[in-house]
Parts: C-alpha cells; structure tokens; sequence
C-alpha cells in the first residue's frame, strides 16, 4: 500500500506540473485553443459557446453601452417570471400608454388604450416587433418604478455589474446602460424562463382578436429568422434587435446547428452598409452571419474524455485481491477542436478523491470527481466511479480490525500501564528487593552479633558464680 500510495503521489506531482507548463506548449500548437478569425465591426461583442460555456471571443465586453431594445430582454423575461400565468393573466392597455412617445418614431404593435390582451401576447409584441409600448402596458401592470427596480434587482442578482435599467424599453436615458457580457448574462437567464425561447424563436405570430382589435399577425425584427427575408438563416434561434441613433444597431441571438449552440452579443454595430455577406447588408446581421459561418466551418464538438476514461486510482481497503482501485469518468466530457487540426488535445486531470475507500464497492459507485482540462483549457468537471464489483475479505477486515484496537488510544493507555506497572516491578525486584534483603542481612548480622555478645556475658557471668560458690 505505500508503493501505491508513492506512486499516487508521483502521478499527482506530474499532473499538477503539466498543468503549470500546458499554457507553455499551446502556444506553440493546441488543438483547442480557438483562434477567432473574424473581423467584428461592432463595438462591443461577446460570443459564448452554450454547450461547454466556453468565451469564444470579447471585445469591449465590460464597456457600458445603450442597448436599445435589447432591453426587452430582461422586461419580457421578468415580466413572464412574475406571472404564475401569463397565458390566462388579461392586463389592460393604459389609456394613456402613447403619452410617452409623442412625437418619437417608435417601433410599435399598434396597441389601443383600454385593449385587453393576456400577458403572453404582450410579451409576443415586445420579442417580435419590439412594441415599446407593449413593454410600457407591463410595466405599468406591475408598477412601473417598482418594475424597473425589480429589473435592476435581476441584474444584480445575475452577477451584472455595468449594468442600469432606467426604462422598461430601452429609449434613450443617458443612466440606461449595460455591457456585452451583463446581457449575455441576462440573456442566458432569460433562455431558462418559460416561454421566452419558444416565443422569441418565433418569426411570426398571430394576435387574437381583442376587444379593440380583429386579429393581426406580428412579424420578428430578427430578420435572420424570417424566412421571406434576404437575411434568412436556417440556423439562427431568436432572440432581439435593438436600435435607436445612440446605441448604433445591437442584437443578441442565439445558433444553433447539429446539436452545437452559441449565443452572440453584439453592441454599438455602425450604421453603414456592410456588403461583406450580402450586398445592401444589415452590419449586426452581417457580423452575426460571418461570427457563426466560421465557427461552424472551422470548429466542431469532440469527445476528448469519452465515459470510462481511466483518471486515477484510490487505495482500496479490506479488498481480498487487489490494494488499489482504478476510477473512471461517469459521462463523456466533450470540447471545442479546431477541424482538421493534427495535433490531438492532451489531457489533464484535477481529481478530488478520497486517501482510501473501504470494500465493499459497487460498480458505478461515485468515489469522487475530477475537473477535465484540455490542452491547459478547462472543459468541464465529471464524476468518477468504480467500473467493478469489490467484494469485502472478512479476514482482512478482522486483521484490520485487530490491528486498529491494538493501536486504539485505549490500547496505548493499558501498554503505557503496564510499561509503567514492569517498570515498578523490576524497580522493586532489583532495587527494593535486595536493598530489603541487605538490610535484613545487617540486621540478621547484628542480632547474630547481639547473641553472640550476650552469649559471651552469659558465660562469663557464669564462670564468676561458680568462683563464688566455690570459695563458700
């Protein structure tokens, strides 16, 4: 047990230093370092790869920026979170909804004061044709400071730290701002809201007639997901535009093709044609189209861990066979790749497991788990299980057993007893013993001597009697 407990520690020392020098050799060459080879016009971008959580690629992520109706965002999620239920809840059009937006050009669903609509088809006009004042009417359902302080709660609670509502949707206010990263934040919370994927994947959708309106069909702003649009691209899920003269074009989508999702930020896109895609192109749809072009083109999903990659082993206790016991990862853990890259990614492994588990153990059994890094690359953290049935020797346990009553705090006080207790007896024996014995000798000695003087006074006292009787 202590070669395999050295040679634990040999394994973990080599690991933890391949882990230091991994950063050394990928830049040299490495397999899942993604070089992003894209020019991105807009100011601002965050792009995150959802299947692993991985940043593909930020520029000015942090920057505060306004942006527009993407604002809508975090108002048609909260405003779905806080309805126990939004198809079924009928909120009422305030009278005076378009007071706000005189004389602004707005986008807009064309609602009437007093209209009755649920707050589903409310929640439809602000992720579709962006109606601002749809996003107004819910609002002012819940509150409208109190909203928007719920709002800014949200943000805050999403770990946003660059970002401030001051509006439900995202007209100018020069205290009304966020960052690429704050809103890929709110965005990945929003996607996990019910019905906001579903809607915001919408192109069109059909109004029902309200007490004010027959019915109308809403037409997305994403032109990317409208399939009569030039912009039209199969793979392209949602999910907001927004554009207003301060904040340049701005749009948060999401992609997704064989299974591989991204979703992109981009803030602050110019006005200005951008024909690098299509000839009279839209700049944010031009860098969005461009962004997951490539990716899809130059990066793929592998298995760099598949389910049962050996890891580690942990010391195996009162097994009758085996000493040690090797762990294997639960699931596959997969990562980003370069296509065609001829470097395969190297492995390195952080396990937590404990010093020594007890048989029996059964397979499948979680021992403990391991953060997987590809090529220096975090990509993800699994479990690690026995791949076997262990059996428990009786004998070994009893051995064991034996051996840790033996050692027990109370085993140590009885030898310390008798240690204590031989050493007094061979005091007494060799010490106290003889020292007693010799002075019962010199007693002996001096009784015998004491005898003998008085045995001698005896006699002599005897002989001077029978002098006396005689001379009678």
């Amino acid at each position: 047990m202590m070669k395999n407990r050295f040679k634990k520690q040999i394994v973990s020392l080599i690991a933890a230093l391949l882990l230091l020098l991994l950063p050394v050799f990928s830049c040299c060459a490495s397999a899942t370092e993604i070089d992003f080879d894209v020019e991105i016009t807009a100011e601002a971008c965050y792009i995150v790869n959802m299947n692993t959580e991985r940043v593909i690629y930020q520029q000015n992520a942090t920057k505060q920026m306004y942006p527009a109706s993407c604002t809508k965002i975090m108002t048609a999620a909260l405003a779905l979170e806080m309805c126990p239920d939004p198809h079924n809840t009928i909120v009422t059009v305030p009278a005076g909804v378009w007071n706000e937006f005189d004389g602004i050009n707005i986008s807009n669903a064309g609602l009437a004061g007093g209209e009755e609509m649920t707050m589903y088809d409310l929640v439809c006009c602000m992720l579709l044709q962006s109606a601002n004042e749809a996003a107004s009417t819910v609002a002012n359902y819940y509150g409208r400071e109190e909203f928007i302080s719920q709002m800014n709660a949200k943000a805050r609670a999403l770990g946003c730290t660059g970002t401030h509502f001051t509006n439900p949707h995202g007209l100018y206010n020069a205290e009304h701002y966020t960052t690429a990263e704050d809103l890929f934040k709110i965005t990945k919370w929003a996607l996990s809201v019910p019905d906001f994927w579903d809607i915001t994947c919408m192109a069109r959708y059909t109004l029902p007639e309200t007490n004010r309106h027959y019915e109308r069909e809403l037409i997305t702003t994403n032109k990317m997901q409208e399939y009569t649009s030039g912009y039209y691209t199969d793979y392209i899920r949602g999910i907001k535009t927004g554009t207003i003269d301060e904040s340049g074009r701005c749009f948060v989508t999401a992609a997704d093709k064989d299974g591989i999702v991204y979703v992109a930020v981009f803030l602050g896109a110019p006005f200005d044609v951008d024909t690098r895609r299509w000839g009279s192109g839209n700049s944010v749809f031009t860098n969005a189209r461009l962004t997951f072009d490539w990716l899809y083109r130059n990066v793929s999903m592998q298995a760099v861990a598949p389910e049962g990659t050996p890891v580690t082993e942990v010391t195996l206790k009162y097994a009758a066979e085996k000493d040690y016991l090797m762990l294997y990862t639960e699931e596959p853990v997969q990562t980003l790749v370069n296509v065609g890259s001829d470097e395969d990614p190297v492995l390195t492994f952080e396990s937590e497991v404990p010093e020594d588990i007890e048989a029996p153990v059964s397979a499948g059994q979680v021992i403990g788990k391991t953060k997987i890094y590809s090529d220096g690359i975090y990509v993800g953290e699994v479990n690690l299980i026995s791949a076997e049935d262990i059996k428990m020797s009786r004998a070994s346990r009893l051995l064991d057993f034996i051996g840790r009553v033996l050692t027990s705090i109370p085993a140590m006080v009885i030898y310390a007893l008798i240690l204590v207790f031989g050493a007094f007896y061979v005091y007494y024996m060799l010490v106290v013993i003889p020292r007693k014995q010799r002075a019962a000798e010199k007693r002996r000695e001096r009784q015998q001597r004491l005898e003998a003087a008085q045995r001698l006074r005896n006699r002599r006292n005897g002989s001077g009697s029978d002098r006396t009787d005689s001379a009678e």
